[in-house]
């Protein structure tokens, strides 16, 4: 089957089409390669797609039918290297775009053990990849110094944007958000970045999406801290 270049995220893919030029869709997601005549492809959800247009690409320009499949559970880690400690602090973050680009917002959903703090940022007109991309700066920017020994777990269910920053893909765009991203990530260094499948019932990853998609409907900015205390929260 040919390949078609999309818009997926801001960045430019090939995705397995057929002939008529419809992405060929299997089990929910659509096989997608970054680069004309490389082998590795990668499994992703469809609606992230934009037709871009230009002319279908062959399998053999492509890089043939010897293809080395990575789904995104075996590239990225979801799970810790080791066991959460009880002072440990969980960080889920998400962006959200109305059209790419579009008005954009983030969300961050902070846990402390004695606190969960929340942040819904509108960040303006911006792409997929700048919203998640900024959603994990503003999460690492609101760590403290004397939180720098502790054990850190962050989550987002943006693929791409822990390709860029802990698997060394190679982006074209959002160099100096990136950059500034890796700078942060230093001063943690018990900090992981950790895949999580985004719209599957996960609280912290629907809190963080929540709030992103606040932001791009009101226009507006907002945060909030809430003690815990035993597993129950209340207003700081």
């Amino acid at each position: 089957m040919p390949w078609k270049k999309f818009d997926f995220k801001g960045q430019a893919v090939f995705v397995r089409v057929l002939a008529s030029g419809k992405p060929i869709v299997h089990r929910g997601r659509v096989e997608l390669r970054y680069r004309l005549g490389t082998a590795k492809s990668y499994r992703a959800s469809p609606d992230n797609l934009v037709d871009i247009g230009g002319e279908l690409v062959s399998d053999e320009e492509m890089g043939g039918g010897a293809r080395e499949t990575t789904g995104a559970n075996q590239v990225l880690r979801e799970t810790p290297a080791s066991p959460v400690e009880d002072d440990a602090i969980i960080i889920y973050t998400d962006g959200a775009c109305s059209g790419n680009p579009g008005p954009a917002g983030i969300g961050v959903f902070l846990q402390r053990p004695d606190e969960i703090f929340e942040l819904s940022e509108y960040i303006g007109s911006g792409t997929n990849n700048i919203a998640e991309l900024t959603a994990i700066l503003r999460g690492l920017q609101h760590l403290r110094e004397d939180e720098a020994s502790r054990q850190i777990h962050l989550y987002t269910d943006s693929g791409w944007s822990l390709g860029v920053l802990v698997q060394g893909w190679k982006a074209k765009t959002n160099l100096e958000l990136i950059a500034e991203i890796k700078e942060l990530l230093t001063k943690f260094p018990r900090i992981e970045l950790l895949k999580i499948r985004g719209h599957a019932g996960l609280e912290g990853n629907e809190e963080a999406d929540r709030l992103a998609t606040m932001a791009v409907r009101r226009e507006t900015s907002m945060t909030r801290a809430r003690k815990r205390v035993r597993g129950a929260e209340s207003p700081a």
